[in-house]
This record gives C-alpha cells, structure tokens and sequence, in this order.
C-alpha cells in the first residue's frame, strides 16, 4: 500500500460521514430510494421549481435534476464503497494465510435527458484493492479507471402504458431472479455488457431482447473492451397476473465461448438456454420457483443440463422485530461421465456476484444448496440476516468452480458429496438516506469433498461495508 492510500481513505470516509449529516427539510415530495441500478431511478418529481427548491438543504438532491430548458435536465450521481474483507485460510488454504485487505469502488455517472425519447448515459467507475496477498483476483477485484457504461436510449412511442426503448452501447444488465443475467453489483468489479438491448412495455408484458458481448475487465486505465472470445443473445419475457397475485417468467439465451474449460476437457461451447420462472412477493408471502434447461455443443458432443432454484418466505408483519423465515436453494446439473460425448455441467451465464455467500468461495456449477435463513428488522435502521448453507456436489465425477466459471477443485477418483455447510450473520443499518452499513461474518465447514482435495481447510471471513450514494 502506497503512503497516500491512508490519506484518500480517511478523506473518503470523513467525506461519508460529513454528507451523512444531510437532511431534507420541508420537503413536499419522497424522493425514491437508491437501487443499484442509478439509471433506472425515476427523478421527475423534481421537474417542478417548487419540489427542486423545497431540498434545497441536501445539495446531492439537486444534483439529479438540472434544468437545461423545456423537458431536458442532466442528473449527476456517485457511489462510494469501502469494503473490508479478511480469511484466515483464503481458497480453503491454497492461498497465503491470515488474508485482509481493502476493496475500494467509486462510481460517478451523468444522465442527459434531451427529450421524452432520446437519452444518453455515461457512468465511470474505478475498482482498487490494497494489501491482498497474491493481488486482486482477476475480473472482480480490481480496474482503476473504465467506462462502466456508456449507452444511448432511443424511444420509438410512449404512453402511459406502453413503450418500446432501444439501448446501445456499454449498459450493465439484470434480468429476473438474476441467476443467469445480473450486474455483479456485489463485487468490487461489475459485468458490463457492450451491444444491444430492446424493451417492450405493454399493459402485463414486459419483454427484453439483448445481443451483447461481455466486457472483458483489465486492471489498468480506459482498456476494457468487448471480449471477442464471447457472445450472448436471448428473449426474456414478463407476464403479470394480478388476479392470481403472481408473476410469470419465459426466457431464452444463446452463448457462445471459444474457448471454455469444465472437468470434461477444453473447448468451444454453443449452449442454448430455455427456463420458466413463477414468483411473488406481497406483504407477508414471498416465493420464486424457476427451472431451466440448457442444451447445444461442446466441442464434437453435446450439452445435456439442468438448473432449478426455489425460494419461500414469510413475514409476519405485526409480530415485534417483523420475523421473516425464509428458504431457498436449488439443483445445478454437473458432469456425470467425463468420458462420453455429453456434457453435463450447469452453465449460470452471468450471474450475480453474491450468489451463494458474500466470500464468493464457490461459483454456482455442479450444486445441490440448501439454506435457511432468518431475518428480522431489529429497529427502523438496523436489521439482521442469518442462514445457514449447506453444499453437496450434484455429479460426484464433475468437480468445484470458482464465481467467474474457473474449475478449481478437480473430481480427481473422490466420490464424496459434501461440499461443506456455511452459517453467516449479517447486520444492515442505514444511517442516513445516502449512508449505509454493513457487517457480515461467515465460517465454512469444510466438508469431505474439500478436505479429500487438500488443503481443504475450514475458513473464516468477515465483511466491514459503508456505501454512501448521491
């Protein structure tokens, strides 16, 4: 770590706190909660003067709409994320031990709006890491300064209830559960995509078209590009069925990698993805129930999988703390004969970061998971999330990988099936509208698969977080 990294942390940190301090006084509009996904954020509550001059006391509000005549206005926002994260056996003991280090993201992003139907949209970010052993981990951890985004909307027709946008250029990308499609919001590093999507509003539907490559992440300044080596294209589509409180999910995904490696061997893969997602989340239920098949070409054979998620949950809304228990897991098909001409192994595409656990120890192929989790509001502010995890291998003869898809446990000759079983307690608390807090600890079992794959060692992690958002 360089002698100016204290100092750009501590004046990143005071800079948090400091704007912490911002309140919205007589203020005659809600303004809508931060999300992830900035772009998406509706300001057009402060296209009155009345509603842009009564937050006048929280000058980062006044940045999201600035007049520039009739319907035009730029909105400016940025996101600051400093993240501790420390493993005493990293990799289950393949890495060098007692492992801390520093996770810094900053993103700052311009939203020009020239007319009800042409916007365009730029978002810089930079992800640093200071102080890991053996250095940032590649595609997550670390790109000092990109074009996270970059894209323009043009929208055909729009009313009320309907409207056609088309976006292209640099754009992250969430679709559904985001098991299969998602942002990488969670990781120091996110997943752009570089190309083409369109969005289809109409009364129920939803329907969203995309043609994209990933954007293959380098560590250094302004180098990322498309990555030739990949391509994705597909149709998800969204029904809303009101009478039955319920929603209705179809998708479809074409990917193409030249050059992939799974247990089986090393080479191109054309893998064609179809699924059915049916989901809810009311006042008290809340479920999502998704199935999904994949099949195509590996090399000279052929693709045979399977993946299949679930989640129930309930909260009892008058109860004291508003208890909330919950399940979720799924079966994610691996290889069952690295000799034959089929491969098994379940591909999840792009998906969320944070899929399985904030340590992101294992990457969604070749699982069977399993996890309760409890969650309870302990005030307004502060809240807490408990589970427990437990992971089996689904194809004893396919082996473990990593979030990014990279086999790091062969199968070897090992026919056990236990993974491991994770526990994790979280806490959330918002101390402001703008700042936030986290604080997550995790302790991996290491099951008999692992420890028949030395090290194969248990593990601790701990998690630190304050966002501040504007």
């Amino acid at each position: 770590m360089n002698t100016r990294d204290p100092f750009c942390i501590a004046a990143t940190l005071a800079l948090m706190l400091l704007c912490a301090h911002s309140r919205l006084t007589a203020q005659t509009a809600t303004p809508p909660p931060y999300t992830p996904q900035v772009w998406d954020i509706d300001w057009s509550y402060l296209a009155e003067p009345a509603a842009r001059d009564s937050v006048a006391a929280d000058w980062t509000d006044r940045l999201h709409y600035i007049p520039l005549g009739d319907t035009r206005f730029l909105s400016i926002n940025g996101q600051l994320r400093e993240r501790g994260e420390y493993q005493d056996h990293p990799a289950f003991g393949a890495q060098p031990p007692d492992n801390g280090y520093l996770l810094q993201r900053y993103l700052f992003s311009a939203d020009l709006h020239l007319s009800q139907r042409f916007r365009t949209f730029i978002q810089f970010d930079s992800g640093l890491i200071d102080g890991r052993d053996g250095g940032p981990r590649p595609g997550i951890d670390e790109d000092k300064l990109d074009v996270n985004q970059g894209f323009i909307d043009i929208t055909p027709f729009k009313s009320a209830d309907n409207n056609l946008t088309v976006r292209a250029g640099r754009q992250l990308i969430s679709l559904g559960s985001t098991r299969l499609v998602a942002t990488g919001a969670g990781l120091n590093v996110e997943q752009p995509f570089d190309g083409f999507r369109l969005t289809l509003l109409a009364g129920y539907w939803t329907a969203d078209g995309i043609a994209v490559r990933p954007t293959e992440t380098k560590t250094g300044f302004l180098d990322n590009e498309p990555n030739p080596a990949e391509e994705l294209w597909g149709l998800y589509v969204s029904r809303a069925l009101p009478s039955f409180h319920t929603n209705l999910d179809l998708y479809y995904f074409g990917y193409d990698h030249k050059s992939v490696r799974y247990a089986q061997g090393t080479g191109r893969e054309q893998r064609e993805t179809i699924g059915a997602r049916i989901w809810s989340h009311t006042s008290t239920w809340d479920y999502d129930f998704e199935y999904t098949g994949q099949f195509g070409r590996f090399n000279t054979g052929e693709i045979s999988a399977m993946g299949a998620g679930y989640h129930l949950g309930y909260t009892f809304t008058h109860a004291r703390f508003a208890p909330h228990p919950e399940v979720d897991g799924g079966v994610l098909s691996g290889d069952h004969n690295a000799h034959d001409n089929t491969l098994g192994t379940f591909n999840p595409l792009f998906p969320n970061g944070n899929y399985l656990s904030q340590s992101i120890l294992l990457g969604p192929f070749n699982l069977i998971i399993v996890r309760p989790t409890f969650k309870t509001a302990l005030t307004r502010k502060v809240s807490s999330n408990t589970n427990v995890e437990l992971l089996w291998r689904q194809a004893t003869r396919d082996g473990v990988y990593n979030i990014v898809g990279i086999l790091t446990h062969p199968p070897d000759n090992s026919t056990a099936r236990s993974i491991g079983t994770q526990i994790q307690q979280g806490f959330d608390y918002n101390f402001t509208r703008h700042l936030s807090g986290s604080l997550v600890y995790e302790h991996f079992f290491a099951g008999e698969f692992l420890k028949q794959s030395p090290p194969g060692h248990s593990l601790n992690f701990i998690s630190p977080q304050l966002t501040w958002n504007f």
